[in-house]
């Protein structure tokens, strides 16, 4: 795979694209289109390698400086407002589910020391070296989450987030419907190399689009998380905006069908009814128990209670050829799965253990599913680990009082809904799927209390939010609580804050 120059200039120039964002926007914009547009626009499977450190290419740039970003912000007292404090989630659940992950990590490479015959073929076993490597790729993998859970968790924030993906999401719908006119080239022509195989993305007489991403299955699902955002947001509005948000719905919409992602387009037909006419407190828990399906898959599939022939039988009616695609996965997962039941705590780890060999050595699975690979390489405890830190901030949500939980923030849950679904035939779980995940978990962090009347009790220099964090005696005139003395109060509200930095809107 031959790449041209313009792969390097667009990897490496990023961090300067992400200044340039940080200089025109405040710092929310900025980071949230320093990751999504990084996501979409930069190259698939190029990248140097370091190392110990991890390869530095399409995930890994933009999430570094988009901490970076971060960092910088978290330094100006006014940039600052309305970010949660610390980097590590302060909900003891999400914490436990991050610490699953890493112990997880260490556990694969500690129970895959010895070599191993899979058919014919011996498989080198793991070092201590290969835990640290793997925790290392762990805590890189979440760093947008952490990102997202800091500076995105205030309505505000997951509003930014919104509006800017459904935006992204109409402008790459042009993008995708040149592709299937013309054919997947675009990749070819700005970075020089195709990004996945060509036969796999003609569809009926077109072309599935494939663009800057690993995979046309890939654009399916943001384009699909993009509708339910869209007409979230239409619901929500009123007026002109409503009406302009339920055009961008349906233009996305036509576009899936045209570009011929079936599943995408099931999902939409799955949960948009519910987007549309639910209630907000419905719509979490046909999230939840959507997410609950997913995060207790394995075992749902080794109990033969998923429907397997009905849903090959389905598909058949859409056409033979969706239903033989459809068939073959299920037969691929029941030779993975029968593997993974050998190791089912820690899994077998990476280098190909969790797959399965003939009696000549040739490889005879395809794993496509999220859900099986993490299964099989890392067992019940980096599944449990990862798949519900991607659930928990739903699962938590439903506990909060129905008039504090904001459209907003039920919109991601469905979109994070979508993705999580999605997981199960694919692997595209992606930087906009942890974004999504750390927002949820972060609105956690926040006291639920109306931040106009937060404002208005606590006259700081402080964004009008209190954390959780902040709740007992104060230890300092910043943390003082809403039933302090007049006198107090005032003294709290004269307290000298930074300036703005200079040359930079509020966007």
């Amino acid at each position: 795979m031959t790449a041209s120059v313009t792969v390097w200039i667009a990897l490496f120039s990023w961090p300067v694209v992400a200044l340039i964002f940080y200089r025109l926007w405040n710092p929310q914009v900025a980071v949230v289109a320093t990751l999504i547009c990084g996501y979409l626009l930069l190259p698939e499977r190029m990248g140097i390698d370091l190392p110990v450190l991890p390869r530095l290419n399409k995930d890994t740039i933009p999430a570094l400086s988009a901490l970076f970003l971060v960092w910088l912000a978290s330094r100006n007292a006014q940039s600052a407002q309305g970010m949660l404090p610390g980097w590590l989630p302060r909900d003891k659940v999400a914490l436990g589910l991050i610490g699953l992950m890493l112990v997880g990590a260490f556990g694969t490479a500690l129970t895959n020391l010895s070599p191993t015959f899979n058919g014919p073929v011996l498989q080198p076993g793991l070092q201590l070296y290969d835990g640290f490597s793997l925790a290392l790729r762990v805590l890189v993998l979440l760093v947008p989450f952490l990102i997202a859970r800091k500076i995105l968790a205030t309505p505000e924030g997951q509003r930014t987030l919104v509006v800017f993906f459904v935006g992204a999401a109409v402008a790459y719908a042009f993008l995708a419907l040149w592709e299937v006119r013309m054919s997947p080239q675009l990749n070819r022509q700005i970075y020089g190399f195709v990004s996945a195989a060509w036969d796999q993305h003609r569809r009926a007489g077109g072309f599935r689009p494939l663009l800057f991403l690993e995979h046309g299955l890939f654009v399916g699902i943001f384009l699909a998380s993009a509708v339910l955002l869209a007409f979230g947001l239409a619901r929500a509005e009123t007026g002109r905006r409503r009406a302009l948000f339920a055009a961008a719905g349906i233009w996305l919409a036509v576009t899936i069908l045209l570009s011929k992602v079936v599943g995408a387009l099931s999902i939409v037909l799955l949960l948009l009814p519910v987007v549309l006419f639910a209630a907000r407190r419905t719509q979490l828990f046909v999230a939840l128990g959507l997410g609950l399906i997913v995060l207790t898959y394995p075992m749902l599939r080794n109990a033969d209670v998923i429907p397997t022939t009905a849903a090959v039988s389905l598909a058949g009616r859409i056409s033979a050829e969706r239903a033989d695609s459809l068939a073959f996965r299920f037969r691929m997962e029941d030779r993975l799965l029968a593997r993974a039941k050998q190791r089912p705590v820690f899994g077998w780890g990476g280098y190909g253990r969790n797959e399965v060999y003939d009696e000549t050595g040739r490889d005879t699975t395809v794993t496509d599913g999220r859900w099986v690979i993490l299964f099989g390489q890392g067992g019940w405890v980096r599944y449990l680990g990862e798949f519900g830190l991607l659930l928990c901030g739903i699962l938590r949500l439903i506990l909060l009082p129905r008039d504090r939980i904001e459209p907003v923030t039920v919109m991601l849950a469905m979109a994070l809904t979508a993705n999580m679904v999605d997981l199960l035939p694919n692997a595209g779980v992606s930087t906009l799927t942890w974004m999504m995940a750390g927002a949820l978990v972060g609105r956690l962090e926040l006291r639920g209390t109306e931040p106009q009347k937060t404002a208005e009790a606590v006259p700081t220099g402080r964004r009008p939010l209190r954390y959780a964090r902040d709740f007992g005696p104060p230890k300092t005139a910043r943390e003082a609580p809403s039933g302090l003395r007049q006198a107090d109060r005032a003294s709290v509200a004269h307290r000298p804050t930074a300036g703005r930095t200079p040359g930079r809107s509020d966007g």
